[in-house]
């Protein structure tokens, strides 16, 4: 399954393996359905081993990214790599959603 889940300190890690794209999109909404459920106030969805992303992943994260301002919840991407990163950078994602290099360096962000 490309799409993993694991708490790490006060944050959800979402794993995005390989692709994240439209036949995957309900595994990630899942996951963050289950997220909000159990309370959770930060989630970071690491991207460092996706290699391709299509436009419903970039809505998906538009959307949470807008649902969480909402619910006073934070987001942030790590380590996208290649042409998914070159996608968040022509959608403007990086301005709606903190990207950074690591888990830690989110989660320091994050705690301030």
């Amino acid at each position: 399954m490309p799409i993993t889940q694991r708490v790490w300190r006060n944050a959800t890690v979402i794993r995005v393996e390989d692709v994240f794209t439209y036949r995957n999109r309900k595994d990630f909404s899942s996951v963050v359905t289950a997220f909000r459920a159990s309370g959770g106030r930060h989630l970071i969805v690491d991207l460092q081993e996706a290699t391709y992303m299509d436009s419903s992943a970039l809505g998906l994260l538009a959307l949470t990214s807008q649902q969480f301002l909402v619910e006073d919840r934070k987001i942030s991407l790590v380590g996208p790599q290649g042409t998914v990163k070159q996608l968040l950078g022509i959608a403007n994602i990086d301005k709606m959603i903190a990207v950074f290099p690591t888990e830690e360096a989110a989660a320091e962000a994050r705690a301030a």
